[in-house]
């Protein structure tokens, strides 16, 4: 993830040529026989904010027919399911698994011929020094801490930890076979959000003593990357004990790091030592506080920092951070551009911003296994230039300008006789968005085009709507890779799904719970996930949802203070109906002495836009799903099978029953109150321990 080191970033854009320097125009000369470096691929991150994509969205970043072909993915190994939210595990029955909460959006992109590499944020909380899921942060007694590092003793556990997340993506349905693993995402850097800290030698020691035996006797065609650090500063101080070590060295074939601390330059050791060498992640900051920038001038600062990284360093790869991100996720003012696909400062409906376009100029022709070719590095004041090709003929030519004003740019292609080129433009026009355009002929192996103002501009020789160098999969009836539909978080009730886990009108009894993919129920039909909630705003009310694997149960725990609520519930990732019914039944026990528990069903036009997934409610009267109360209060209640009629929810509708899009029980605070109904944090709290299962509708 990105640091909070922010920095100011500014634009390199010349009034012209005259605005460089003055510096006369000159050929850029392609030279097709000198091949550099092999490229890998070009990518970003689902961690955190890419968890529900519909395929639409996958279309656009994965398909690189339809959309910008990212041929990278980089995933998060999901902190353990017992994780609660002040980021500690239970200290004794802790469960630390690792989960996959982006696993739909790596099925979606895996489909589509992109690779799936994934990085642990942090190990399980209670392996670790502080038995926090965080980077930083305070012991029980208050004090800072001292150390936030795995214990050497857990040392073989998190290997296979590792090892079981691999395990997970490759026994899914569809199963997704993973390129890489890194044990770590920036060990050199101490976050405030998920992280732990690794010094280069326990590091070096980790992969070579544990990691690398344990991935490698079940995956051996897994690679292992390190050591993903924050940037260029601390990368020496981990590659030089890693390459020093002879097991490491060759556990490890791929060199990454992120590019927080400025372009790479001459830092060439990784690849100096025959390693791969990847740029991971990289975005965009103002620590001055800034609104998110949809336009070219984004994309121009992101395509200056990948050519630096790609031409003058000579990386294999190139990863940008974040793949999405909605409204709810940009809630800090100096961060508010890190995604492809995200909302502009209307805060509105996220869509595909200018770089994710500029960053298809890369991704969508310059596919794995492509030679980047020696060619004129800036043939023209503030116009960048680069070439790659692969083994069978096929040649991509990005041309970046940055001046204010478009450029003729004449290119030579010396050693290939390719008839034309075709261009594919993004500008600041509202129509070049990875645009063709008309195809260009070649004389004698030269061409010129006229570079628009602001511009990225990828010229091939195929036609790129229907052929994709190295990818097997042809284009579909609608133009794509032809990807099957991957069951996604879409709200879309115009085609709802029947209830039917386990039986006819089944939801869960959460013998299908998976533990790590956090979800419940059956990916082809109705499934979802768990989630805890309390208000109203500012009060201390908290729930914690979890699923208990061994009792088979949906368990909240928590505490309702005066004028207070708090609830657990299913979100769904589809719409269902249950107009084939007319009763919904569930057991339920535990207690809540001072509360009246309800439930709700959660219906699409009560759900906000704002959430993920989204509902169809964009005003400020949400949330009025049809409820039925049910207990008063509970001291002590044994299991009980509860069965309510929909003619016992207020507000109950047959519009309702085609729209149901989750369920959720909520208990409000009936203790002693004050006068006038408000608040008095000197009242008792009503303690919440409550267990939920066995979820169906009936006839």
């Amino acid at each position: 993830m990105r640091t909070a080191a922010a920095a100011v970033f500014g634009v390199w854009v010349c009034a012209g040529v005259a605005g460089c320097g003055g510096s006369k125009s000159h050929d850029a000369t392609i030279n097709w026989s000198d091949t550099r470096q092999i490229i890998d691929g070009f990518g970003a991150s689902s961690a955190f904010f890419g968890q529900s994509l519909t395929n639409e969205q996958a279309d656009q970043l994965f398909d690189p027919k339809k959309g910008i072909g990212l041929s990278l993915l980089r995933t998060m190994i999901g902190a353990p399911a017992d994780t609660a939210s002040d980021g500690s595990e239970p200290a004794t029955g802790a469960n630390p698994v690792p989960t996959a909460p982006e696993l739909v959006t790596a099925q979606q992109a895996a489909i589509r011929g992109c690779q799936i590499w994934a990085a642990a944020w942090t190990p399980p909380p209670i392996w670790k020094t502080t038995n926090s899921k965080y980077g930083s942060g305070t012991d029980s007694a208050g004090n800072a801490f001292a150390t936030n590092t795995l214990l050497p003793a857990h040392y073989p556990d998190f290997a296979q930890y590792l090892v079981q997340y691999v395990d997970t993506l490759a026994t899914a349905d569809p199963p997704v076979k993973l390129l890489g693993i890194s044990a770590s995402n920036e060990p050199d850097y101490v976050a405030s959000w998920d992280n732990a800290q690794w010094d280069p030698d326990a590091l070096t020691t980790f992969i070579a003593q544990d990691l690398a035996p344990a991935l490698h006797d079940k995956y051996p065609d897994v690679k292992i990357i390190a050591p993903d650090v924050a940037g260029v500063a601390n990368l020496d101080k981990y590659v030089t004990p890693m390459l020093a070590d002879s097991k490491a060295a060759s556990a490890v074939p791929i060199v990454a790091a992120h590019g927080y601390q400025g372009a790479f330059g001459g830092y060439t050791k990784p690849s100096k030592a025959g390693k791969s060498y990847w740029e991971t992640e990289w975005s965009q900051e103002n620590a001055n506080g800034d609104t998110p920038d949809p336009s070219m001038a984004s994309a121009l600062v992101m395509a200056q920092r990948m050519h630096s990284d790609l031409v003058t360093t000579g990386m294999n790869a190139w990863s940008w951070w974040a793949i999405y991100i909605n409204a709810d996720g940009l809630n800090d003012d100096t961060r508010l551009n890190p995604a492809f696909i995200q909302p502009d400062a209307s805060l509105g409906t996220p869509y595909m911003f200018k770089r994710g376009y500029a960053f298809g100029n890369w991704s969508k022709f310059v596919r794995p296994g492509f030679h980047r070719l020696n060619a004129t590095d800036s043939p023209t004041g503030g116009v960048l230039t680069e070439a790659y090709r692969d083994d069978s003929n096929h040649l991509a030519v990005i041309a970046i300008n940055t001046n204010t004003s478009s450029v003729t740019q004449k290119f030579v292609l010396d050693g290939n006789t390719i008839d034309a080129l075709t261009p594919w433009v993004t500008s600041p026009d509202p129509g070049d968005n990875l645009a063709p355009k008309s195809p260009v002929a070649l004389a004698n192996g030269d061409f010129s085009y006229a570079l628009p103002a602001q511009s990225v501009v990828t010229f091939v020789n195929w036609d790129a709507t229907t052929e994709t160098p190295g990818l097997t999969t042809g284009p579909g009836a609608d133009g794509g890779v032809d990807a099957p539909a991957i069951a996604t978080c879409e709200l879309d009730c115009t085609a709802p799904v029947t209830p039917d886990n386990g039986s006819s009108g089944g939801v869960t009894d959460f013998s299908d719970w998976n533990t790590g993919t956090g979800k419940w129920g059956n990916m082809h039909g109705l499934y979802g996930s768990i989630y805890g909630y309390a208000g109203p705003s500012g009060s201390p009310s908290m729930m914690k949802a979890s699923v208990d694997a061994a009792n088979k149960d949906l368990h909240g725990i928590g505490s309702v203070s005066s004028g207070g609520y708090a609830g657990i519930g299913l979100s769904y990732c589809s719409c269902s109906t249950v107009a084939s019914f007319s009763q919904i039944q569930f057991t339920v026990s535990g207690s809540w002495p001072g509360c009246e528990l309800q439930l709700q069903v959660k219906t699409f036009d009560q759900t906000p836009t704002s959430q993920t997934p989204a509902g169809g409610c964009a005003g400020s009267s949400c949330y009025n799903y049809p409820a039925a109360s049910m207990f008063a209060s509970a001291s002590s209640l044994s299991p009980t099978t509860v069965t309510l009629p929909f003619i016992r929810f207020a507000s109950w509708s047959s519009a309702d029953a085609a729209q149901v899009v989750g369920l959720q029980w909520q208990w409000t605070y009936t203790g002693p109150g004050t006068p006038d109904g408000g608040t008095d944090a000197s009242l008792p709290a009503c303690p919440i321990d409550a267990t939920i299962t066995d979820i169906t509708f009936l006839p």
